[in-house]
């Protein structure tokens, strides 16, 4: 005998399937999808509605509502899966680069290669090593992290044809690169992970895929709920047939990223931003859950002002940046550009419990210097594939400082503010009020 005779929708079968977009605003498939709390998984359409409100003689206010411009909004909230928060990371920050840990058959482009090409004459053939589906690096051979390395990238070759040119449609070049030899290391190398991937604010001029404005990149994300619409009413029309149970929200822009970081728990990370109004895929989108694992946050390390502390029971790190919907007289009720402004870092270190005023010394002599967090996976039993997030902020100033005597022993709250500096900068240059260094198994995002 049947349950029950309606279509029903458990919500633990739903998830949110991530892509990167060649174009803003053009809806691609999942690369991979991201887990989440079931209960902070709202992507959500806000149209607008224009109230009619003009007074004809009743006793009322409302006379109509005429459908405006449209747009949509998200928040997602879990653990840390640190293969997928890239794709996040990335869409929010905009300069990234990636410096692989062995690289092997050098070779070197003809000409100067610019931002956002995606093909490359080399000088001589193509080494028999590389093949389509390679995984390359184009930069130097230098050690991660270091102010050379950050215009390092990694790429797929997507095509070589002919002999001597790689294509690799897929991956645009984020930054410059030169043709020749640098510290002893050509261009192109074949590249093998983990790979060491550093996010900052993007300052250069020419944005994601080349284009003007300092623009990182857009992202659709695709949300599978299952659910097949079967509306029809002969006054309003019928809703188009959702063949695959799925919506996508392209050109999402993130405008905050929140990472926890108490003893006690795993890390945790909340996102919101903007995007477009949903549509129906059009194409089956495909589950790509990873087997990752979350980071508790007990291993963790703190440094303040260059020296480890070990009195720190929880943090926090705000990423955030300015948004803005633009909608023009066009005759389309899409937006012409979600834009992305500036960036800021803030966040709170809890010193508890306490040993000295340090916390407070520190806000009253507005001693402004380098925080760094730091958390792994690393020797934790049964933990899975290989994830270190380093936080840093080269140049934190304490704003705030309250004593804390809630619990059995003193301690302190602080909350600081990531001041612009040239050290937490990419391969963009410019300034930086922070960074984030992920290292991982994912060669490109």
């Amino acid at each position: 005998m049947a349950v029950t005779t309606q279509n029903i929708y458990p919500g633990v079968l739903t998830w949110l399937g991530v892509g990167r977009e060649a174009i803003a605003g053009v809806p691609v498939l999942p690369a991979i999808t991201h887990p989440l709390d079931q209960g902070a998984f709202e992507p959500e359409d806000t149209p607008k509605f224009l109230q009619d409100k003009a007074i004809r003689g009743a006793m009322t206010d409302l006379f109509y509502e005429t459908l405006g411009v449209l747009s949509g909004t998200f928040s997602f909230g879990g653990p840390n899966f640190l293969d997928s928060h890239g794709y996040f990371m990335d869409n929010l920050m905009g300069d990234l680069s990636t410096t692989s840990a062995s690289i092997a058959t050098p070779c070197t482009s003809a000409t100067v290669l610019g931002v956002g090409a995606t093909q490359a004459t080399l000088t001589g053939a193509v080494p028999g090593a590389i093949v389509v589906g390679s995984t390359v690096q184009v930069g130097t051979a230098l050690t991660a992290n270091t102010p050379a390395c950050y215009s390092n990238e990694v790429v797929i070759i997507t095509a070589i044809t002919p002999a001597s040119t790689l294509t690799f449609a897929n991956n645009p070049l984020r930054f410059t690169h030169a043709t020749g030899t640098f510290a002893g290391s050509q261009i192109f190398n074949l590249a093998t992970g983990p790979y060491t991937h550093r996010f900052s604010s993007l300052n250069s001029p020419l944005g994601y895929a080349g284009f003007y404005g300092a623009q990182p990149p857009t992202h659709t994300f695709t949300d599978v709920t299952n659910i097949v619409n079967t509306f029809t009413n002969p006054t309003y029309g019928t809703v188009l047939t959702s063949t695959y149970g799925a919506r996508q929200y392209a050109s999402a822009c993130l405008k905050q990223m929140d990472f926890s970081g108490n003893a006690e728990q795993i890390l945790g990370v909340k996102m919101s931003g903007d995007s477009w109004l949903s549509q129906l895929a059009g194409t089956a989108p495909t589950n790509l859950t990873t087997n990752s694992r979350p980071i508790p946050n007990w291993n963790s390390t703190v440094s303040v002002l260059g020296t480890q502390i070990g009195q720190i029971g929880e943090f926090s790190f705000s990423f955030k940046r300015t948004t803005q919907v633009y909608w023009t007289i066009q005759g389309t009720q899409t937006p012409l550009v979600i834009a992305r402004g500036p960036m800021n870092v803030d966040g709170t270190l809890n010193w508890d419990p306490i040993t000295t005023e340090q916390p407070l010394d520190m806000m009253l002599l507005n001693a402004q210097g380098p925080l760094v967090v730091t958390t792994t996976n690393t020797g934790i039993p049964n933990s899975g594939t290989p994830f270190t997030l380093t936080f840093t902020c080269s140049q934190a100033a304490n704003i705030k400082s309250k004593i804390n005597r809630s619990k059995a022993l003193l301690g302190f709250t602080n909350t600081f503010e990531g001041i612009a500096n040239a050290t937490d900068v990419g391969g963009s240059a410019g300034l930086s009020p922070g960074s984030l260094t992920l290292i991982n198994a994912t060669p490109t995002y």
